[in-house]
């Protein structure tokens, strides 16, 4: 298969909501990995966070005009389901229920974005990515489901694992983003 070009407008388009949630995905991986308190609030408050924060950066891609229907609808249920599962962990009392609040938004925008990736990658480029992004996520919202009995530094460990990949895989797509954006505004000048 021969690699396409991003069309230089798509990929400016794409770069801000790709880099805030590179970003958000970033900050989620390191509080996952590197804190060291278990206790139940922080991994509510994280995962909230990150469940939330997530769905506005995966919405703003969802609205982009060169996006295919197929993607966007795709994007919108997994972003609506984040922001469930963001509001939903805040209410849960113990580590098990928050774990499984965590399984089930991973895995749905897992699905989402596996789905709507597949249905737009011929036509759509970058939909590549959501591909990879969409298994990465089953696969964290399965670990999260296996390890229910994990105390709240683990969840958050399994969680911030999968995290760590999507976060290396949104840097690398953002990069390559932003450089495609501004190889075209070279060639407009």
């Amino acid at each position: 298969m021969s690699v396409k070009k991003i069309p230089a407008s798509t990929a400016e388009e794409l770069t801000r909501p790709v880099w805030l949630r590179a970003i958000i995905t970033v900050v989620f991986a390191v509080v996952a990995i590197f804190w060291q308190q278990e206790t139940v609030t922080l991994l509510k408050v994280s995962l909230a966070a990150f469940f939330v924060f997530g769905a506005t950066a995966v919405w703003d891609y969802a609205k982009v005009e060169s996006v295919p229907q197929t993607l966007r609808g795709a994007l919108a249920l997994g972003a609506a389901a984040w922001v469930i599962s963001g509001v939903t962990v805040i209410f849960v009392s113990t580590t098990t229920a928050a774990a499984v609040v965590a399984a089930i938004g991973f895995g749905a925008m897992g699905l989402a974005e596996l789905i709507g990736g597949l249905r737009a990658r011929r036509e759509f480029v970058p939909a590549r990515d959501q591909i990879i992004l969409g298994v990465v996520g089953v696969l964290t919202g399965i670990g999260l489901a296996v390890g229910l009995h994990l105390d709240p530094h683990g969840i958050l460990g399994v969680a911030g694992t999968g995290v760590i990949i999507m976060a290396v895989l949104l840097l690398i797509s953002g990069a390559g983003l932003l450089h495609d954006a501004k190889r075209g505004r070279t060639r407009t000048r």
